[in-house]
């Protein structure tokens, strides 16, 4: 298949909300298209839906594609409760199952690919293949503002400090990019806007710390245990963007040898998020990994 990188002109995916376990989820969705697989793509920590918005056209043409706001982010519900993978796999369990997918291809970005790795482990007969992009994140040393984060009312405090300016806000996701200032004008306006919306959510920050305090407590007790992920039975696919100040690319490297016949492709001159830095490669490397 020869797949075209060009971006359509005015591309409006469906938009939709579809209620799922009792949390009502905002969500893109092609809707059944050309023969092929679907694709599940479920975005990192603090995300939303919209960091897929430069890799869904493009996708599209390989099949159908789903692009939920994982629920406590973006427009889905903010439900108060503890915000773990296991819930978040859960809902994306019953997602397809609502959407009558059996099957997907689940790509997942930082905290979503330790989403997918979890449904694998859980509901292995909804995953038909497995794309792990930056993620997940692997226990490591924490830095000082990762250490402060962990405080409750520290890091509360040290997030709202991004409301003092929209440029504080939009410098806050410099460390994210292996070049921020190389995205083209129209992405970098609607990163600006998009974060000054984010941190001026309350909803969205007690998730975010949920989860975030729950992801190290995991980290603490040795997740992702190798022993667990020799057990994924789905092909996997590790993607990485080689210049990620956040992951390593020595965390991909490690992913893939735990993970019984992965395959690792790193992505040059690229940070955390591929599909908004370089988008065009990591379908190739999406494409590559469905016809493997």
């Amino acid at each position: 298949m020869t797949l075209s990188f060009q971006i359509p002109q005015n591309l409006k995916p469906y938009q939709g909300r579809l209620d799922v376990g009792g949390v009502n989820l905002h969500l893109y969705d092609s809707g059944p298209g050309p023969q092929g697989p679907a694709f599940l793509l479920l975005h990192g920590l603090g995300d939303e839906a919209d960091t897929w918005r430069r890799v869904f056209p493009l996708l599209m043409g390989l099949g159908r594609v789903v692009a939920p706001d994982l629920p406590g982010f973006g427009r889905s519900d903010h439900p108060r409760r503890a915000y773990t993978l296991d819930f978040f796999a859960d809902v994306a369990a019953a997602l397809l199952e609502n959407l009558h997918i059996p099957q997907a291809v689940v790509v997942g970005n930082s905290m979503g690919a330790g989403v997918a790795l979890r449904l694998a482990l859980r509901r292995p007969e909804k995953v038909a293949r497995l794309v792990l992009v930056n993620g997940p994140p692997l226990p490591s040393r924490l830095n000082r503002v990762q250490l402060a984060f962990l405080l409750p009312g520290l890091g509360e405090s040290i997030y709202n400090s991004f409301r003092r300016s929209r440029e504080a806000a939009y410098e806050s996701l410099r460390p994210y990019y292996y070049d921020l200032e190389a995205l083209p004008p129209e992405e970098r306006h609607f990163l600006r806007q998009r974060v000054w919306d984010r941190v001026w959510s309350n909803e969205q920050r007690r998730a975010f710390f949920s989860t975030f305090r729950w992801l190290v407590w995991e980290g603490l007790k040795g997740w992702p245990q190798p022993t667990r992920l020799a057990r994924i039975k789905a092909p996997t696919t590790v993607v990485w963007g080689e210049k990620d100040a956040l992951i390593p690319l020595e965390a991909g490297r490690r992913l893939g040898q735990w993970i019984p016949g992965a395959r690792l492709y790193g992505i040059p001159a690229c940070g955390h998020l591929p599909q908004q830095e370089q988008p065009e490669k990591l379908v190739r490397s999406i494409h590559e990994a469905t016809l493997a």
